[in-house]
This record gives C-alpha cells, sequence and structure tokens, in this order.
C-alpha cells in the first residue's frame, strides 16, 4: 500500500510515523505483520495508538463505512491493526499466542473487505 506522506486525518497525524507498517488492507495482512514484528515495535505503536483510540473511534463511529476518505480508511486500518497487537501486549508479552496453535490450522475461508459497506458485500 502506498500512503501519502499525511496518510491520517489532522488530529491523528501524531500517528502517521505508524501508518506504513501497521495500515494493512486485511486481516491476514495484520495477523502476519504481528507474527513477524518485535514486541518492542509492537509496544511502541500499542503506547501511541492507545492515547488516540478513543478519539479515533468516535471519529469513526460517525461515518459511513464504505464511503471513508483514504486519510479515514488509513485511520481504520490502524484502529484494525491496534486490536490486532492489543493481545500480544496485554496477555501475551509476545507476537504470537502463548500456549495457542499455529494459525496456519485457521485458514481464512472468506475474506471481508474492511472497508466496504455492509450493503454492498455479496454472500
Amino acid at each position: 500500500m502506498n500512503l501519502p506522506e499525511k496518510a491520517l486525518p489532522q488530529a491523528f497525524s501524531e500517528l502517521d510515523v505508524f501508518c506504513e507498517r501497521w495500515c494493512l488492507d486485511n486481516s491476514q495482512s495484520r495477523n502476519a505483520e504481528r507474527i513477524a514484528a518485535s514486541m518492542d515495535d509492537i509496544r511502541a505503536f500499542y503506547d501511541a495508538a492507545t492515547v488516540h483510540a478513543e478519539s479515533a473511534l468516535n471519529h469513526l463511529s460517525a461515518l459511513q463505512l464504505g464511503a471513508l476518505s483514504e486519510q479515514d480508511g488509513n485511520l481504520l486500518r490502524l484502529m484494525l491493526s491496534l486490536a490486532e497487537v492489543g493481545p500480544a501486549v496485554e496477555w501475551f508479552n509476545q507476537p504470537r499466542v502463548r500456549d495457542g496453535c499455529d494459525e496456519s490450522h485457521f485458514p481464512l475461508v472468506i475474506a471481508i473487505p474492511d472497508l466496504e459497506g455492509q450493503g454492498n458485500l455479496k454472500a
């Protein structure tokens, strides 16, 4: 994904530095990035993003999924990555699930686009 220099809405510009790594297109990419990242990188992103999470989610909840601007779409992707790395910080203290089974045992059967409006999805 090619991101502009100012990838996020102005109110969240402090988080622009994390966009190249964490504004990812789908759940598989977010999972793979969490697994590949060091805990230092995960913690740096988590610590910065959690400061803005409540206001980011409030901002996004006022918008229509499927009609997000590029910057708002990036903010949503960043918050989805925060949700992906949260358990690594809060529960496991490592990128992978502790005492869990390999993620490859759970293949993705259907991918639902992160930014697509629900009315546009086909079964």
